[in-house]
């Protein structure tokens, strides 16, 4: 009897070998999902909110450069002329790079926001609307801080050091409330320069007004010192009565040789001492020397007991005139000082030429959406390149 062996189907399914190759698409599958994931989908928001709640920016813009002119100034004959010509200004370029560097800051400060809600502009209304575009506007009563923040995004000044030319781009969200803010901006840059040069002119003035009043006290006092010396020795001009002196004395010893000389002639013709005409020439001789010592005595004597002489008179006038024309001279330049000045305060030496003012913008230039769109494509890409870098690094380390 032989026996056979029957064989049963199997049951149980067979283990399917998924091998190299099926690992290999489910990478790839999962690789096409993390890249979609990354990229595609973060484009794809980016772009919808770009072009369906992203609120249209206008831009307008105003230039203009910080100007210093020379004043009018007085001369030596006392008209007023120009120290520099009206075409180039008289200012270092440090000068007008400092000012307009003032500006720019001023422009970017918590200062300027304070200044234009003071000129009547509500840059709540401008710039925080309640609408989609949450991103873009400015958070509702939010703190100081925040609102310099948004307002350095939305007033952008440049200076370009080449030319001395300040540009500042404004941003709104219509073409009315840009132009408005630029020009609320521009008004403020021009007052805060001309309050700057009514600043200095005004200390200037003072300055002045103070060294006029303080040289017309200084020669004063030289003049009242002056007369009062003349008052106490009697004299108007010493120089004059000098001259007048020395004049007197010449004559008064010409007067004593003549005398002299005819006195000796007589005795020498014989003639009697005791005669009435030989002692009418002696008396005459007497007196002549009596004269002309007291003129000498006027003029210069060595006793200081007495009354100064007129030498002495001479010198301490000579000191005190001296003074009272240094006082004069002081007092002059102070007073040519003092008109340079009010015409500085009369002119406008530092002011700020807007030569481009803000006008109304017709097309929205932000925000640069296909611009933005690309960008973070390229993010994405590449944080995903990143990414994928980094998790092959790992998984070849632990195999």
């Amino acid at each position: 009897m032989s026996t056979s062996i029957v064989q049963f189907p199997d049951v149980l399914p067979r283990q399917i070998d998924t091998g190299p190759l099926h690992r290999r698409s489910i990478r790839r599958r999962w690789r096409l999902a993390s890249l979609v994931g990354a990229v595609l989908l973060p484009t794809l928001a980016a772009g919808a909110f770009l072009y369906g709640f992203a609120a249209d920016q206008y831009v307008t813009e105003f230039r203009f450069s910080v100007r210093h002119e020379a004043p009018l100034r007085m001369d030596g004959t006392g008209s007023a002329a120009m120290t520099a010509s009206l075409g180039s200004g008289a200012a270092s370029p440090l000068a007008v790079i400092t000012d307009s560097q003032i500006v720019i800051q001023y422009l970017k400060s918590r200062q300027v926001i304070d200044d234009i809600v003071a000129a009547g502009v509500d840059l709540d209304a401008i710039y925080a609307r309640n609408d989609t575009d949450i991103l873009a506007h400015l958070s509702p009563g939010g703190p100081v801080e925040e609102r310099q923040r948004y307002w350095k995004r939305m007033v952008d000044p440049f200076f370009d050091m080449t030319t001395g030319i300040v540009s500042v781009e404004v941003r709104a969200f219509s073409p009315a409330d840009a132009r408005l803010v630029a020009a609320t901006a521009l008004r403020l840059a021009e007052k805060l320069i001309n309050d700057m040069a009514a600043r200095a002119h005004n200390d200037v003035l003072e300055y002045a007004t103070k060294e006029v009043a303080a040289s017309e006290n200084k020669l004063q006092a030289a003049q009242a010192t002056i007369a009062a010396y003349r008052n106490r020795h009697a004299v108007l001009f010493p120089e004059m009565q000098a001259t007048s002196d020395t004049l007197v004395e010449g004559k008064v010893r010409d007067t004593l040789i003549e005398a002299q000389t005819a006195y000796n002639a007589q005795r020498a013709r014989g003639v009697s001492a005791d005669s009435i005409q030989m002692r009418i020439l002696a008396d005459r001789i007497v007196a002549t020397e009596v004269a002309l010592r007291g003129v000498h005595g006027r003029l210069a004597q060595s006793n200081t007991a007495v009354d100064a002489s007129l030498a002495t008179v001479l010198s301490e006038y000579g000191v005190l005139h001296l003074r009272e024309e240094i006082a004069a001279k002081v007092y002059e330049r102070a007073v040519m000082a003092l008109q340079d000045a009010r015409n500085a305060a009369s002119q406008q030496g530092v002011y700020l030429a807007a030569f481009v003012r803000p006008g109304l913008p017709e097309e929205s230039i932000y925000p640069i959406r296909w611009r933005i769109i690309l960008e973070i494509a390229l993010l994405s890409f590449a944080g995903w390149c990143l990414l994928q870098l980094l998790y092959h690094g790992i998984r070849d380390h632990i195999d």
